[in-house]
């Protein structure tokens, strides 16, 4: 459950509180409720503590008002959504960046939407591929290269190693972030440090137990992991 969406919700009528959790629960099962506080101090301390993704606010509460709470929460990650009986805020709390202003009486069908709204920017958004063109540095140069040209990326700290026909240099790029850039058509990966462009493959060898690869005008030969023999089913 550790990945489930989390949230508090604070208000310091303990019945709409009753009303808000239930409605959650119908609408957003996997919603997991960190906290649930009576003023706004006590949610500001549970956001900056528990971290939750989502904030349900009241906006007139003891100690701090909702408003005053979302304006302490400015870059933050936690997004916020009113819940209250006022609409006479609803400027204020767009100014807030509040993803929400859902009135009270709660209807059902209301706050779906705002679930809705939600859980779709939850999803992350769809892979992009890679720029078409890296800045490699080589020493006192920078380089620039076309993805297509890159027999392969190879992990080096917290750069990444580019190898290529005529270049051999780094790039500021974790080969995590690089990976889930890179078109899976042409990139793949055979090692927890190593991502080989296809088009360059010449072939792949059994050493005993072990599987390599031959790149097309390179002397090394890059070891496949056992995790990704699966691969090359048919050697």
């Amino acid at each position: 459950m550790t990945d489930a969406p989390t949230a508090i919700l604070a208000d310091d009528e303990p019945f709409m509180r009753a009303a808000l959790r239930e409605r959650l629960a119908q609408l957003w099962p996997e919603l997991r409720l960190l906290r649930e506080c009576e003023d706004g101090i006590e949610a500001l301390q549970a956001i900056h503590r528990l971290e939750p993704q989502h904030a349900f606010l009241d906006i007139r509460m003891p100690g701090l008002t909702g408003l005053q709470v979302a304006d302490a929460l400015q870059g933050a990650d936690t997004r916020v959504v009113f819940v209250t009986a006022y609409d006479a805020h609803a400027v204020e709390a767009f100014e807030a960046q509040a993803v929400d202003y859902v009135l009270k009486p709660l209807e059902l069908p209301r706050l779906a939407k705002t679930v809705a709204r939600l859980r779709e920017a939850l999803v992350p958004p769809p892979q992009r591929p890679a720029d078409d063109w890296l800045q490699v540095a080589m020493g006192g140069q920078v380089r620039l290269l076309h993805v297509d040209e890159v027999q392969y990326f190879e992990s080096d700290s917290k750069y990444t190693r580019v190898v290529a026909p005529d270049c051999d240099g780094l790039i500021r790029v974790s080969l995590r972030e690089l990976l889930a850039r890179l078109d899976p058509a042409c990139f793949m990966q055979v090692h927890r440090g190593v991502v080989v462009n296809r088009r360059h493959v010449r072939g792949v060898h059994r050493d005993g137990e072990a599987l390599v690869l031959e790149i097309k005008g390179r002397p090394e030969r890059l070891r496949v992991s056992v995790a990704y023999h699966s691969l090359f089913k048919a050697l």
